[in-house]
Formats: structure tokens, sequence, C-alpha cells
């Protein structure tokens, strides 16, 4: 471990070895989170969508609870990052992964996506769907193992209470949606006033539909305006 002299990447704290490819592959996908934090506010902003919203609810409820867990056990990190985050309220503890519990969550939320919600997929198409969903997953547990920023069994513990609160979170969702609670907060002022909608799951279109539905409507648009120019 003495020839171990890290860097950090970019402007970010994660560091890594600039010379070993895996260590800067690692660097990415321990990052992913913060991608996918990236997507879930494109996605929201480019559509009025609900969801991603829903989405960032269920990952914060599961930050708040890693940060409690991290303060009751109080297990170190590996020796090499063993200071790392030290004087914060809970980054100086590893167990559970925080990383590998948002990819936890992130992964078995999406993946009862694609089996409960993509009726317009196959079951092949899902079973692809969720194996890149959970290999995405355990390379960002890979990752933080391979970083030395956590041991195997941090990122073990991480991973699957992220599953379990992705699973639980997706079942409270559904409930809430089919007793008319996100409807019933779709109704308030402030939502309508941005144009926060929730056709993700009333009228989910796929890009097929949507672009058909293009296609009728500009064919006649260009129907009435072929009869327009008759008329004249």
């Amino acid at each position: 471990m003495s020839e171990y002299n890290p860097v950090p990447f970019d402007h970010t704290y994660v560091l890594y070895d600039p010379k070993d490819v895996i260590s800067v592959i690692s660097v990415h996908l321990s990052l992913l989170p913060i991608y996918t934090m990236v997507f879930y506010t494109s996605w929201f902003f480019l559509t009025r969508e609900i969801e991603p919203v829903i989405v960032v609810g269920g990952h914060l409820v599961g930050e708040i609870t890693n940060k409690v867990i991290k303060r009751i056990v109080k297990q170190p990190r590996p020796d090499f990052h063993k200071e790392f985050g030290s004087g914060s309220y809970s980054l100086g503890y590893g167990m559970p992964s925080a990383h590998s519990q948002f990819m936890g969550f992130f992964a078995a939320y999406f993946v009862c996506i694609f089996i409960f919600k993509m009726s317009h997929f196959n079951w092949a198409q899902k079973l692809v769907g969720s194996g890149i969903l959970i290999c995405s997953s355990i390379l960002v547990a890979f990752s933080r193992v391979y970083l030395l920023y956590h041991t195997t069994q941090q990122v073990l513990v991480g991973a699957m209470f992220g599953a379990v609160l992705g699973l639980i979170y997706f079942i409270i969702i559904a409930v809430a949606r089919d007793v008319g609670f996100i409807d019933w907060i779709l109704s308030w002022p402030i939502i309508k006033f941005f144009y926060v909608k929730d056709s993700y799951f009333h009228c989910y279109q796929t890009f097929k539909d949507e672009y058909n539905m293009y296609l009728q409507l500009t064919k006649s648009f260009k129907g009435d305006f072929l009869r327009k120019l008759e008329e004249q």
C-alpha cells in the first residue's frame, strides 16, 4: 500500500490512481449516483413529471437512514481512508456504504418498474433492463472496495439494505397512487403553477406511441392546410 499514491479526480474528493485503468473506471462508477441525480433533475425539468421527484424523495430517505445507521454502528472505513470525512456527521464511518445503498435502491425500484409497469416490454427486454440495473449496482459496490473507501462487508450490507428500501418504497408509492394521494398532491396550486403531471403513471406513452401521434398530428395539420389553400 506504500506505493499507492492516489490523486483527487478533477474537482471531486474521490481519490484514484490515474495510471490504473480499473481505478479510472472505478472513479466514474463511484460518481454514478451523482450522474443519476443529474439525470433525475433533467428528467423533471424537461418533462415536468412527478416521478423523478418521487424517486429522489426515496433516495433522500435512504440517505438520512444511512447517516443514522453509520452513527449507531460506528464502523470505520478501511485503514487507507480511515480519516476520510473526519469531523463530519457520519462520513468518517463506513457501515453501510452510502454509494452501494443508493445503487441498491435505484436498481430495486426500477427493476420493479420494468417488471410491473412496462407492459409494452416483453420478458426478454425486462430481463435485459433489470440485468443492466443490477450489474451497475454491483460495479459501483466493486468500485468503492477497489478505491479502498469501504470493505466488502460494508458494500454488501449497503446494497442489500438499499434494495430492501427500494422494494418497500415502490410498494408505498404504488399504494399512494392507487388511493389518490399523488393526485391530491398534484392538485395543489403551487404544483399546478409549474405544470407538474403524472402522465408517467396515468397515460404512459412509449417513444413509438409519441412518434405515431406526432405523425397523425402533422398529417392532420397538412391536410387542413391544403384544404384551406384549395378553398382560397
